[in-house]
């Protein structure tokens, strides 16, 4: 199954919480999922419940199945907590770490600018969006980027934009730096991890 392409806010309505990373999701106005409401209400199960819990997780981080197994997969074989490792696998790709800086609004969009060659870690340009960034490494905007249009534009929306814990920013200089892996309260708090390992656990 390919990536979802189509509308992000349809995702939203139907898992019942913000998923695209827009500041104006269709949620806030529209919070009933799409399509016909339906005639009567039908009991979900708890296999339904953590199939719900996967994809939210799975469509807000824009992967494929196949390649989401595979994040749950080497979190099972590495030591420690199975829930954290995953999440610090998806939080540490470079497109969430772009995000996540501040250096665009959205997944999708930080998304584009790795795959479009305006970033770079350490200062050599890495135009794949699943590379993981490692504790240390200074994530930044290329020459060719900095003298984009676009960083005319961030250079001001980043003054109000807050970073997490786990990484620091130099908003004048329009990079930043991972120093230490994200924990507990670092990803969106609608995420259950718990429910998504015992989805593929069973």
């Amino acid at each position: 199954m390919a990536r979802y392409t189509g509308p992000k806010c349809r995702k939203c309505r139907r898992y019942g919480v913000p998923l695209c990373g827009k500041a104006r999701c269709a949620i806030t106005r529209r919070q009933n999922p799409p399509g016909p409401r339906p005639l009567r209400r039908r009991k979900v199960s708890d296999r339904g419940l953590q199939l719900v819990e996967k994809q939210k997780v799975r469509y807000a981080y824009g992967l494929m199945e196949a390649q989401f197994r595979r994040y749950y997969e080497d979190a099972t074989q590495r030591q420690g907590v199975t829930t954290d490792l995953l999440m610090q696998s998806l939080e540490t790709r470079l497109d969430n770490v772009v995000y996540r800086l501040g250096f665009a609004s959205s997944r999708p969009q930080a998304r584009q600018l790795v795959t479009h060659g305006h970033v770079a870690i350490d200062g050599r340009k890495l135009d794949v969006a699943s590379a993981q960034v490692k504790v240390g490494q200074e994530v930044a905007l290329t020459p060719r980027g900095r003298r984009s249009e676009y960083a005319k534009i961030l250079a001001e929306e980043i003054k109000n934009r807050e970073v997490p814990g786990w990484l620091e920013i130099d908003r004048a200089g329009l990079k930043g730096r991972v120093i230490a892996l994200p924990g507990h309260g670092d990803w969106e708090p609608h995420f259950n991890p718990n429910a998504i390992v015992e989805y593929y656990s069973r």
